[in-house]
């Protein structure tokens, strides 16, 4: 059984506030697991995926930015993130 929990909208340090991509993958981070969500991005003509602690942490990704992000999945089946859309539900479940 699932719980939503909304995404909030929080100021950063500097008083400007995140915007809901950065939220989501600062949410995974911090609260749940970054291995669970998938990343997929725009690369030339394609679409590619990788993992979220990849996508962040990886050497070979550094130079892609964030605006390149079409969508972030978790456990491949629960859409958390989507270009375009304000704010989704980013879903937990109890362990």
């Amino acid at each position: 059984m699932g719980i939503s929990k909304k995404v909030r909208r929080e100021r950063s340090s500097r008083g400007k506030r995140k915007g809901s991509l950065e939220e989501t993958i600062s949410y995974a981070f911090y609260k749940d697991d970054p291995t669970s969500y998938t990343v997929f991005y725009r690369d030339k003509e394609k679409i590619k995926e990788a993992s979220l602690k990849d996508f962040v942490e990886g050497e070979v990704f550094s130079p892609i930015p964030l605006t390149r992000i079409v969508q972030i999945t978790r456990n491949e089946k629960d859409l958390v993130w989507k270009k375009g859309q304000k704010e989704l539900s980013v879903k937990q479940t109890k362990a």
